[in-house]
């Protein structure tokens, strides 16, 4: 029998650089991992994936869920 592995997951005030600016965003963490940046444009929530909008989301959760699932993905 296995047992589950805990996992801390963080999400954390930052500042976001988008382009050339720095926006108001959170940092996504995974123990001591960075895994996603998401800035607050528009009222909606875009990911940031080297300095460019990824996606965008109208929650911070579902931003919070997409980069969850790409960092399992790619695990």
């Amino acid at each position: 029998m296995s047992k589950d592995k805990k996992i801390e997951i963080q999400l954390s005030d930052s500042k976001v650089e988008v382009g050339k600016r720095q926006i108001e965003g959170y940092q996504l963490t995974i123990g001591k991992k960075v895994i996603g940046e998401i800035a607050e444009l528009d009222n909606q929530f875009a990911i940031i994936k080297n300095g460019n909008v990824d996606s965008l989301h109208k929650k911070v959760e579902a931003a919070v869920e997409i980069l969850i699932e790409n960092y399992n993905l790619t695990k």
